[in-house]
């Protein structure tokens, strides 16, 4: 589970920032849709890459294409300072951390645990 407290304290971020994070979400969506293992992989952060290939017991290339996703188009970005969330069409969200080498994800498949309010914790298909 995915709890969002204390995000809301830092603002909403950078527009540079913001349109970083919805480029590595979009890239992140359309590897999963078109079963492009290798670049949906590559946005995710080592953490998450980690966490999947223990659970589904396999490499990040074979086990990322049988997430159960319900990938949408983006509808929101939020940065705070170095998290963002993002939230999609279909009604789920993604979350990511700046890293080193750029923004990376670091959960998705995110809904909220008993619907709305946004502000209760989430439950991911994969976080790290």
């Amino acid at each position: 589970m995915v709890l969002l407290v204390g995000l809301a304290v830092s603002g909403c971020g950078r527009s540079g920032a913001r349109d970083e994070v919805r480029s590595v979400t979009e890239a992140f969506v359309a590897a999963y849709r078109d079963d492009d293992a290798n670049a949906a992989c590559a946005r995710l952060s080592s953490d998450t890459r980690q966490e999947l290939e223990s659970q589904q017991g396999e490499s990040c290339r074979k086990a990322v294409t049988e997430l159960q996703l319900d990938a949408g188009t983006v509808t929101g970005v939020e940065v705070f300072v170095t998290n963002a969330k993002v939230d999609l069409s279909t009604g789920e969200s993604l979350f990511l951390s700046k890293e080193s080498e750029g923004w990376r994800i670091s959960a998705v498949g995110c809904r909220p645990q008993g619907g709305k309010p946004a502000d209760r914790p989430f439950d991911c298909e994969l976080e790290a």
